[in-house]
């Protein structure tokens, strides 16, 4: 596959609703040999709250707020799902 056709491919799959990108992924997982359930269900709740985290600066509390998530269950998930705390720096 070229170059070309593989950005073509991902600016389609770009333009689909965050449901149908879902149903896409949901497809391939069904057809892997070698994932099972907990890990794909895993494997996207960790890739979710790590591009959270990017885009809330890790401050989990506006990010909880956001999310309507309560902290707590943030931090949880992030322990369960190996995801390390980075600290904020104080704005002076």
């Amino acid at each position: 596959m070229t170059a070309k056709k593989i950005t073509e491919l991902a600016e389609q799959f770009e333009a689909l609703t965050i449901k149908n990108q879902m149903k896409i992924l949901a497809g391939k997982a069904v057809n892997s040999r070698y994932l099972f359930y907990k890990e794909i269900t895993e494997e996207f709740e960790k890739t979710l709250l790590q591009a959270l985290l990017e885009k809330y600066d890790h401050n989990v509390l506006k990010m909880s707020t956001s999310v309507k998530l309560h902290r707590n269950t943030i931090a949880k998930k992030m322990k369960k799902l190996k995801i390390k705390e980075k600290k904020i720096k104080a704005k002076p």
